[in-house]
């Protein structure tokens, strides 16, 4: 370093300019970065542990609070409950409604999950809905990040997840993300054509997508077939944009996708779909690249698809699905469904019905107003005017506790945290606690 005494004027001014460089290096990175255009609270004290579910389901129910949100049903972890707005993810705290921390930016929202005891948000960045972040649940920090191409808008993707994965599902590709958001699968259309020829489903239009443990199942159509595709694959491959399929299924056009197990998934066959020249009944087996089985008189029917080829098809009781209800506009089918303690469920538009969750064969349906959850051992369904508690062994209903809903007469999903039962009531979340019997 020069000494003070020897120091030049040419010196003092090659500090000065090097000075400002890296000021406006600073201010310039500040002024661009998402940071300066974020609004992120953290949380003033650690949100509590996950609360104790009560003994039985409460013989009372009471409005507690109640707080808008987009979230399409409730998403609730670790004794809190995920809020959205355009722009905005709230955690609250789900027996009070009390703001935990909330997270804001200047991109609009395409959807918030939750996972692994974190908040995993989707905005829509230059490329897409695909810069994702996640936060810890209890305290709002960051954890990870992730940023790449995704569909354009939130209304044309959704999320869709199991204990080991997140998924993002577009009409052109399938991602799944593990816990520190790198991508485990690739299908479709790559972001980055890397390897050219190692995705042959690219060209084909995703439907829907379901992940349980290590299976990926995506439905498609594909041009030159006039069925729908359904593809059972490993969801963590060696390499992500390499799919490892364990086999492919061609079902009847129109089937969906409603239920995943470890080495299975469900699909809704509606009624009088095209046949391919096979005949079916209750509990009907095979084994074959082809599902599509009808039954004699062409009602309805689920079909379990196996990652082995093999497949088992069951009449679906009631009245035919409201497919439409879960359809977003440009044709992605997003299911309504719950992972239960010792069953899948997948409420129709009309009814809950409850599947094996290895087998995924039907064991029971309750009328339903959405979703339900599980408290106490017993599954709670919403209905109108309030709220049955089933015997989800053989799909009773035990009884039924009163909800005021006030004038709302529209479609309900359930979520439970400890003794908080939360519903979503189109764009607002509720939530409910009581007393138990005596």
């Amino acid at each position: 370093m020069t000494p003070p005494e020897r120091r030049t004027r040419l010196d003092l001014a090659v500090t000065a300019v090097i000075a400002v460089i890296v000021l406006a290096v600073a201010v310039g990175t500040w002024f661009f970065s998402d940071a300066r255009n974020t609004d992120h609270t953290t949380a003033a004290v650690t949100a509590d542990a996950v609360p104790d579910d009560p003994a039985t389901p409460p013989d009372s129910l009471t409005e507690v609070w109640r707080t808008p949100s987009t979230t399409p049903s409730p998403v609730v972890v670790d004794g809190s409950v995920i809020t959205t707005g355009k722009r905005t993810v709230t955690v609250r705290d789900a027996s009070t409604g009390d703001e935990i921390w909330h997270y804001t930016r200047d991109r609009d929202l395409c959807g918030a999950t939750a996972g692994w005891s974190r908040v995993v948000a989707v905005y829509r960045g230059p490329k897409g809905c695909g810069d994702v972040t996640s936060f810890s649940v209890g305290t709002g920090d960051y954890v990870d990040t992730r940023s790449g191409p995704g569909p354009d808008a939130a209304t044309h993707a959704g999320l869709f997840r199991s204990l080991d994965h997140v998924g993002l599902l577009s009409d052109d590709r399938v991602e799944l993300w593990r816990s520190d958001l790198v991508r485990t699968v690739e299908a479709g259309e790559p972001g980055i054509l890397v390897n050219p020829g190692t995705q042959p489903t690219a060209g084909c239009r995703y439907i829907g997508a379901l992940t349980r443990k290590s299976l990926l199942a995506t439905s498609m159509d594909c041009p030159g077939s006039e069925k729908r595709s359904v593809s059972l694959q490993d969801a963590d491959p060696e390499d992500a944009g390499t799919p490892e399929v364990d086999h492919d299924f061609s079902v009847p056009a129109g089937s969906q996708l409603v239920a995943v197990a470890q080495h299975a998934a469900l699909i809704y066959v509606p009624a009088d779909s095209e046949a391919d020249g096979h005949s079916g009944h209750s509990g009907h087996s095979g084994h074959s690249g082809d599902g599509g089985h009808s039954g004699a008189d062409g009602a309805a029917r689920y079909q379990v698809l196996r990652t082995d080829g093999s497949y088992d098809e069951y009449p679906a009781d009631g009245a035919p699905a409201d497919l439409g209800r879960f359809t977003t506009d440009n044709g992605l089918f997003l299911p309504d469904t719950a992972d239960l303690p010792h069953h899948m469920t997948w409420f129709d538009g009309h009814q809950v019905t409850g599947f094996g969750p290895d087998n995924l064969d039907p064991r029971f349906h309750v009328p339903a107003l959405g979703t339900g959850a599980d408290m106490a051992g017993r599954l709670l369904v919403p209905v109108d005017g309030g709220i049955s508690v089933v015997d989800w062994n053989d799909g009773h209903v035990e009884r039924t506790v009163p909800v005021d809903r006030g004038d709302w007469t529209g479609p309900v999903s359930l979520r439970v945290q400890g003794g908080t039962v939360v519903e979503q009531r189109g764009d607002e979340l509720v939530g409910l606690s009581g007393g138990q019997p005596g």
